[in-house]
């Protein structure tokens, strides 16, 4: 993300921290990444039921951050569903 802020997670939980507070989002909220372009690039967290978090990142970070979206979006698509 940036310096300040921090994104973690565990495989069940995403976390994100420093960014004006910390925020939880669980597998079953099917929280996903997508990222903007631009000057000043932002990523927003998007969950099903229409919450959204934006914030910025640093450009040199997009790859790892990337990743990281996809490693996520793996853990929705092959959680057990209810």
């Amino acid at each position: 993300m940036t310096d300040t802020v921090l994104l973690s997670f565990d495989g069940r939980v995403l976390e994100v921290f420093g960014y004006s507070d910390t925020h939880r989002s669980h597998l079953f909220q099917e929280p996903r990444l997508e990222f903007g372009t631009g000057r000043r690039p932002r990523m927003e967290i998007t969950l099903t039921s229409g919450v959204r978090h934006s914030m910025p990142y640093d450009p040199h970070r997009l790859d790892a951050l990337r990743a990281f979206a996809e490693r996520l979006a793996r853990a929705v698509a092959e959680r057990p569903k209810r």
